[in-house]
Parts: C-alpha cells; sequence; structure tokens
C-alpha cells in the first residue's frame, strides 16, 4: 500500500525435501525468501509498500480506507484461481491455504491507495506445507486447495454484494447489481470455476468493461473534482508515513502492525466524516498494552531449563560414571536454543489474529516453547555422554 513504507517477516515451516521445497517457491514466484533446511523453515522479507495480504487487503475495504471497482474484485477473484490453477499444472499442492496466506505483489510501479487506480499485480502463496499452528489440532489441519480457493472467492463476492447492495441509493443500479451478484455467485462459483469465469466474462461485456472498471452506473470514476476521497490520496499518504516515523523501529514490525491495526479504523473514520483532514495517531487517552510476542518467544527462563536438565541428566547418564561439566552444557544449550526458537517466529505472522486470540496464542508459545527446550537439553546431554565415551576410548587405544 502507498505509504507503507516499511519491512517485515513471515516465517513458516515445511517437512519436504530442500529440492521440491525450493522448486515450489520458485515456482509461485515471491522472491526475497530464505529456505534454512537445518530448521526446516522458510522466512520472507515483505516490501508493505508493494505487496499486500489478502486478508489485510478485504479489511481495508470493509472498514472502507480503500476502494477496488466491482470490476478489480472480480478480477482478483479470478487471479486468485488462475494462480491456484497454475501451480496445479506443476503438481503442487499447499494443504494449508487461507486469505492470511495469499500476498499481492503489484508491479509496474502501480501502488494501492484509498482511490481505485488501475492496478497491475501478481499473486502469490505462502505456508507451502505448514500446519495452521494456531489451531489445537494441528496436525490434521489440511485443507483441499479447490475447496480453500471456492470459499475465498465466495467469501468475497458475497461482502463485495452486501457492500455494494447497501450504499446503492439507485433503484437502477440495484437492480443491475443483483443481477451482477445472481450470475457471479448461484449461476458462477457456487457451480464451478468454469461457471464462474462465463459469467464474469458476460458481465464484462454486458457492462462494457475497460481499464478495470464497469460502465455506467456500477463502477463511477472518482476525480478531485467530484469526489473528496480523491482529494484525500496525498493526507492519507502523509498521516501513513507520519505514523511510520513516530511508531516504527526496525526488527519490531509486529508491535508496529498492532498500532496500525488500531489506527487504520480511525483514519478510515477520519477520511469519511471530517470536513477539513488531520492527521490520526494513537489516541492519548488509550492505554492499550501492545504485547510484544517476540521478546515473549525468545525469553528463557533459567530456572525452566536447570529443571529440564536435572529431570534428563540423570537418566541419560545412568550406566556411566563420568563427571559432568554442568556450566558447559548449559552454554552449549544457551548458544542453540535461540537458533532453534525461530520457528515461533511464525505466531508474528498476523498481528490481527494474534490480538484476537492472545490468550491462545501465549498457550501455544508456551507449549511449543517447552517441546522446544526439552528436545535441544536431551540431545545436548546425548551428544555430551557420546563425546565422553569417544574421549574415553580414544584414551584406552
Amino acid at each position: 500500500m502507498k505509504g507503507l513504507n516499511y519491512t517485515s517477516k513471515l516465517t513458516y515451516t515445511y517437512s519436504k525435501k530442500f529440492e521440491e521445497m525450493q522448486r515450489i517457491l520458485e515456482k509461485d514466484g515471491f522472491d526475497n525468501f530464505k529456505l534454512n533446511d537445518n530448521l526446516k523453515i522458510v522466512e520472507y522479507s515483505i516490501d508493505n509498500s508493494k505487496t499486500i495480504q489478502l486478508s489485510l487487503l478485504l479489511y481495508l475495504q470493509e472498514i472502507q480506507l480503500i476502494r477496488f471497482t466491482i470490476a478489480q474484485q472480480i478480477q482478483l477473484c479470478q487471479i486468485i484461481y488462475l494462480k491456484y490453477n497454475y501451480l496445479q499444472k506443476y503438481n503442487i499442492q499447499h494443504n494449508y491455504l487461507s486469505s492470511d496466506r495469499i500476498w499481492l505483489k503489484v508491479t509496474n510501479n502501480h501502488q494501492i491507495t484509498i482511490l481505485p487506480q488501475f492496478l497491475q499485480y501478481s499473486i502469490h502463496f505462502v505456508g507451502f506445507d505448514c500446519p495452521f499452528y494456531e489451531i489445537d489440532n494441528y496436525q490434521n489441519s489440511k485443507r483441499e486447495d479447490g475447496q480453500t480457493i471456492k470459499d475465498i472467492i465466495t467469501k468475497i463476492l458475497h461482502q463485495l454484494k452486501i457492500k455494494e447492495l447497501k450504499k446503492s441509493k439507485s433503484p437502477e443500479k440495484t437492480k443491475a447489481l443483483q443481477i451482477i451478484f445472481t450470475s457471479l455467485l448461484e449461476q458462477g462459483i457456487c457451480k464451478s470455476f468454469d461457471n464462474f469465469f462465463e459469467e464474469s466474462s458476460k458481465i464484462f461485456k454486458r457492462y462494457n468493461y475497460k481499464n478495470q472498471r464497469l460502465s455506467g452506473l456500477i463502477d463511477k470514476e472518482l476525480t478531485i473534482y467530484k469526489s473528496k476521497r480523491a482529494r484525500r490520496i496525498d493526507d492519507v499518504i502523509g498521516n501513513i508515513k507520519l505514523i511510520i516515523s513516530s511508531y516504527y523501529k526496525e526488527g519490531q514490525s509486529f508491535k508496529f502492525q498492532q498500532i496500525l491495526y488500531t489506527i487504520f479504523p480511525i483514519i478510515a473514520k477520519e477520511l469519511k466524516n471530517a470536513t477539513f483532514y488531520q492527521n490520526q495517531l494513537l489516541p492519548k487517552n488509550q492505554n492499550q498494552i501492545y504485547l510484544e510476542l517476540d521478546k515473549q518467544i525468545f525469553s528463557i527462563n533459567k530456572q525452566e531449563v536447570d529443571q529440564i536438565i536435572n529431570e534428563n541428566k540423570e537418566s541419560i547418564m545412568k550406566d556411566f560414571k563420568f563427571d559432568i561439566d554442568l556450566q558447559q552444557i548449559k552454554e552449549i544449550i544457551n548458544s542453540e536454543l535461540p537458533n532453534q526458537l525461530k520457528f515461533l517466529n511464525y505466531f508474528l505472522n498476523n498481528a490481527k489474529f494474534a490480538d484476537q486470540h492472545i490468550n491462545n496464542i501465549l498457550s501455544f508459545i508456551n507449549q511449543f516453547k517447552k517441546e522446544i527446550i526439552q528436545k535441544v537439553i536431551i540431545s545436548t546431554l546425548k551428544d555430551y555422554l557420546n563425546l565422553q565415551i569417544l574421549k574415553l576410548i580414544q584414551e584406552l587405544i
């Protein structure tokens, strides 16, 4: 989105072989990713001025901060399906798709603003082969890709139908909208993807599709002479830049995204209602505490580590009489843990979801963290034992 000049990261796990995962990501074409096969994670670096998460795009439309034309919404649905179909041709199954794992990347210097403008972009999927760790039964959270795509398209069109019919003040336009959405939904996507494309083509032809707009009453063009929204593009962009300079710190994108989700509705309200636009920041009387989950993830309780070491050292060392250098073992564990805990950055992928389910997220983080700490400690103790055995053998030779 124009003005959102900050970077963030995404982290997902995978279980496939490295070569297969690399092939999948290269076919998808979303650049700036790094595969770590030792940890079995994929890390993306996201330029938020050029890319936007589908779920965020739909949210910003819902609160009326940004707008797409009806034609653009239909095309969005088409392009999402075409991406799915493209990957199917290469026998690539995602298995864990959702609107949070679909991204738009604008091309040819186009940018998303508060006004519907001609826009070129590509669609990309992230989170291939990565379960939904934020649900209880994450081991069985696979979804059939085709059904998920159908559900996403249906939801986009259904929400668009409700919004457009609600704001329509013309009986003629209301009637046209009812025809359009009956074609797209009941006669289209609810039957099949082929029917959806066929009905979309009919609508584009009937309403003289041109430059990502439907003619007549359907997609009116907004100009600075007729629209307050059109005159406020620079105001909103300037406001977003002020928010970034006031709150964003490099490496703290999760906290910043929490702040954005608080301010976005405030900006949308100002954009719609104010006679003279004024920059919006966090309300001074708001005492909301933004939980820094990244610090929660990498904070390590030394007493807990000591307890797990004590619980496992006796069983692992029970048949041996070696003197144990606990200090050396702890140093190895402390050096390895930050690397292994990178998996938990997964829970920083979606600030809005985390805010809404914070207690569950904290519970999952603590559960996985304990498992990771225990795994590292047991592995370290076993490696230490094997090293002592090798030393003893060398001494006896």
